[in-house]
């Protein structure tokens, strides 16, 4: 029955993939449709029903008709008006509907597919389609308004443009600029694209702003804990434990529910709760169990849900027995190569490796199954990409314990249609050396900007170990790094070289070299993990990637091959890389990957024959000369001389880039021609 399931769910996935979706985290929009035959009208025109077929807790649904009217209701029903043609009026039958959803754990998701409004049959391949991103570049708080870029990511051959912003401005650039004011925090922006087909599509999609002063909060993620002190006021008449509990929440916590074990609960913040000791009778495995789970659930201010549990030993107080918990929760996992499954199917091994004498177990997979073995196999739908797992254990003296974590099933790219704003930060480092010293004496502060505005960080933490913003010891010439967290939970860093006369100079990168002398390959590594790192191929091209071929980018001239960009796109670090500068940097030979493409040009098959030292993954991603990604397969456990054939029969006449890479190593970027 479970293998007839996942076929469905196989067979369901390859169907949706044919047209447009989105997701954004654990979620999948998706929806249905059919002619609704009993709804009259007094104008040509076809009703449809539409019905909600998402993955998730969908808590909104926004849809989009593609005619300008919109719906929030989960299955809606809607008639199409049809479009009156004329002998000089050309007219399209096709509407793409859109539907984006918002589950509970704050997932959005967006899913559209093309219809022909005359007969209510689907149009999946629409020669002109539109679709666009934004971004925030500014936000001024004394002019009231914020400013945006947006991205142009519509298709079709000889496009003209239309944006409407709902301001009453409009603009027929391709990927223009606007500015909104503070009136709204939400502005919808349309978009309508017109092709060679005198086929008009059109997107809309809300705008929002945001105040970089602000931290964000994110509705889906709280914690909490609690601590417990022992009351020796109370006194009772039978022998027990009295403790005093308080909670610890973030954010501030509005309910309270303990679970102290024992079949008793409170709603109190902090409450006290009494311990009557157990009595032999009252066991079941031969003696008292000392141990109560005592758990707490809260509600904070967001509306999130956090719960934490720990395991206490009732005679503390006396210390008759040990007091250390009997047992602990706990698993491995590793992906099983020798099963054969479908492709969109990965298949997993789960190790029990928990500490204490294991009665019984019970493994929970996040798509409602389970399992009470010690080492199932377990396979998940790589489209979603995470999934959580978790192990519970009973042990024969009464503890039970919990674990669980995420497994990663793979790294399926996928793209989203609302960006959040991004947020660009930069360290500076103000520093200063007493003149004449020749000792340890420098100091320093780090700052943390948003563009020109000083940002209010925390947890900064410097490399030799000094926590806050200002560290004090520093010796010229030594290098030393600093990190710290920004409102919103950015992660920023820098690396620096402190030099004897108080200033310092940043370090934005290191590179090496490895390789024989044919077979040279570059490594970089960044001293800031937000950089990327951009090579300028021979023939102009740029790719990605922390390593590349030196014969792809040693191309003799004086030009910047390498070039780091930081988080916002700007270049920050660029430098020209060729066998006159690698003369001090070899590293000891080492077998290199290597890949051959053949044939080419292509037709139907490609094939791809690799050597080298065994891949856990190799990705191969097929891009058109726009760099519009157009096919992307992970394949996984290459081994050296294994030859795979990639179908490449739906790609049109062209002329295309393949790039081979493993994790961040590129490894192959050749032209095909088909």
């Amino acid at each position: 029955m479970r293998k007839i399931l996942l076929f469905a769910l196989v067979l369901s996935g390859l169907i949706t993939t044919a047209q447009a979706f989105i997701p954004d985290g654990n979620c999948r929009a998706a929806f249905k449709y059919a002619v609704n035959d009993s709804i009259k009208t007094l104008v040509p025109a076809t009703a449809i029903n539409f019905h909600d077929r998402s993955e998730g807790n969908g808590i909104r649904w926004f849809w989009d008709f593609g005619d300008g009217n919109t719906s929030n209701e989960q299955n809606p029903m809607y008639v199409f008006i049809h479009p009156v043609g004329g002998p000089t009026v050309k007219i399209s039958p096709y509407r793409t509907v859109s539907l984006t959803i918002l589950t509970a754990d704050s997932c959005k998701s967006f899913y559209s597919e093309t219809i022909n409004i005359f007969d209510g049959t689907s149009h999946n391949n629409p020669m002109t389609t539109a679709r666009f991103k934004y971004y925030q570049t500014a936000y001024d708080s004394i002019a009231g308004t914020a400013s945006f870029q947006l991205t142009n990511l519509s298709e079709g051959d000889s496009l003209k443009y239309l944006w409407e912003f709902g301001n009453g401005k409009t603009s027929t650039e391709r990927e223009p600029a606007v500015t909104f004011d503070f009136s709204r925090t939400e502005w919808k922006v349309c978009l309508s694209v017109t092709g060679t087909d005198e086929v008009t599509e059109t997107f809309c999609d809300a705008v929002y702003i945001v105040d970089p002063n602000i931290p964000v909060i994110d509705p889906v993620y709280c914690e909490t804990n609690f601590g417990f002190t022992v009351n020796h006021k109370v006194q009772t008449f039978a022998p027990a434990l009295v403790l005093d509990f308080y909670s610890k929440a973030w954010p501030e916590p509005v309910e309270w529910n303990w679970d102290f074990g024992d079949g008793k609960t409170s709603n109190e913040p902090n409450p006290m709760h009494i311990f009557d000791f157990p009595i032999l009778k009252d066991s079941t495995v031969g003696f008292p169990n000392p141990f109560r789970t005592v758990t707490l659930t809260v509600k904070t201010t967001t509306g999130c849900i956090a719960t934490v549990s720990q395991t206490i030993n009732i005679y503390m107080d006396q210390m008759p027995v040990d007091t250390t918990v009997q047992c602990e929760a706990l698993f491995k996992y590793y992906r099983v190569t020798d099963l054969i499954t479908f492709p969109e199917v990965a298949a997993f091994r789960f190790l029990d490796v928990s500490q204490g004498k294991v009665e019984s177990r019970l493994w929970q997979f996040e798509d409602g199954s389970t399992s009470t073995d010690a080492e199932p196999v377990v396979t998940f739908d790589i489209f979603k990409p995470v999934q959580k797992v978790c192990l519970t254990i009973y042990t024969a003296d009464g503890c039970q314990s919990t674990f669980c974590q995420p497994v990663y099933v793979s790294n399926f790219p996928v793209d989203t249609v609302y960006d959040k704003p991004a947020r660009y930060y930069t360290m500076k480092i103000e520093s200063f050396y007493p003149p004449q010293m020749s000792s340890c004496a420098g100091w320093a502060k780090a700052h943390v900007y948003m563009k020109d505005s000083l940002i209010q960080a925390s947890n900064y933490k410097w490399s030799d170990g000094t926590e806050g913003p200002e560290v004090k010891g520093l010796c010229p010439t030594n290098s030393y790094s600093v990190k710290a967290i920004a409102p919103d939970g950015t992660h920023i860093s820098t690396t620096f070289i402190f030099n004897s006369d108080g200033t310092i100079t940043e370090i934005p990168v290191n590179w090496t070299v490895s390789g024989s002398r044919d077979k040279l390959m570059v490594q970089v590594e960044k001293a800031n993990p937000d950089y990327t790192v951009e090579w300028r191929l021979c023939d102009g091209s740029v790719v990605k990637g922390d390593s590349i071929a030196l014969s792809l980018i040693n191309c003799g001239s004086g030009a910047s091959n390498l070039i780091l960009k930081d988080a916002s796109g700007n270049e920050v670090y660029s430098e020209n890389i060729s066998m006159k500068t690698i003369a001090t940097k070899l590293n000891p030979e080492i077998e290199l990957p290597a890949v051959k493409l053949f044939p080419n040009p292509i037709s139907d098959v490609l094939n791809i024959q690799y050597s080298g030292k065994r891949l856990n993954e190799m990705q191969v991603e097929i891009s058109d000369l726009a760099g519009k990604r157009v096919s992307l397969q992970n394949f996984f456990d290459v081994e050296s001389g294994q030859q795979i054939g990639l179908n490449v029969n739906s790609l049109r006449q062209g002329i295309y880039l393949c790039k081979i890479r493993s994790g961040n190593q590129i490894i192959k970027v050749e032209k095909l021609v088909k």
